[in-house]
């Protein structure tokens, strides 16, 4: 009974994770369209620079989006217009991390710049060509933290054009937070894994983040749309 209860605890735990930060890049995907539509649809159909993008607005909803989830360690938005409003294939990122209560900024120079061309990145292109959500993961982020993550993203299309994505980060150290806790004992045996079968959290030796699973000696306890948890047979 103890260890139902434990499980139970665990599923409902992972489930207002990954509930909350779906619905923290989605929300924060149609707050920029909002705010990007009025000047988009002013400029057409002469070229809008991303330096015409109101930083200041932008960032104060990235800001807003970090501090209503206490799950996320990151958030931006990733842009990169497919549109005859960007003939010069710019991309951009405005991006804030938790380092700090209010969110601190990632600075891009030049050289970063260069190496984060986040349009070849899975949960960018994945987001665009299925025009919705898509939460990718786990993944090693060499970018901002060389820690395991994983990115939730939500598309942004404007007058039917991809604009680029918004995103929100949680570190797969915080999802292991999130079920340790709500263990009743850390020898429970489990594994979770992502929709796609790739190891989020083992408590069975053998079973390392980032490996797809592949054994058949584990029974499928409860699926999600986007985990499923499994036990030993």
């Amino acid at each position: 009974m103890k260890s139902t209860a434990s499980l139970h605890a665990v599923i409902d735990s992972l489930e207002q994770l990954f509930d909350h930060c779906s619905r923290s890049s989605q929300q924060l995907a149609l707050q920029l369209t909002q705010l990007l539509t009025p000047l988009v649809t002013a400029a057409l159909p002469t070229v809008l620079p991303v330096h015409a993008f109101p930083s200041p607005p932008i960032k104060s909803l990235i800001r807003d989006a970090l501090s209503a989830n206490r799950f996320a360690s990151g958030a931006g938005f990733a842009y990169h217009a497919d549109s005859p409003l960007n003939p010069q294939e710019t991309w951009s990122l405005f991006w804030m991390y938790k380092e700090a209560a209010d969110g601190t900024t990632l600075e891009l120079t030049p050289l970063t710049h260069q190496h984060l061309d986040f349009r070849t990145f899975e949960w960018f292109l994945k987001t665009k060509s299925s025009r919705d959500h898509y939460f990718h993961g786990p993944y090693v982020d060499y970018i901002c933290n060389t820690s395991y993550t994983m990115t939730s993203a939500a598309p942004i299309f404007i007058e039917e054009c991809f604009y680029g994505v918004a995103a929100v980060d949680v570190l797969v150290s915080r999802i292991e937070e999130e079920i340790v806790n709500a263990l009743s004992s850390p020898r429970t045996k489990l594994v979770v894994t992502n929709s796609f079968g790739r190891i989020i959290f083992s408590t069975l030796t053998g079973y390392r983040v980032g490996d797809i699973l592949g054994s058949n000696t584990l029974m499928l306890s409860h699926q999600h749309a986007l985990f499923s948890l499994y036990l030993p047979l």
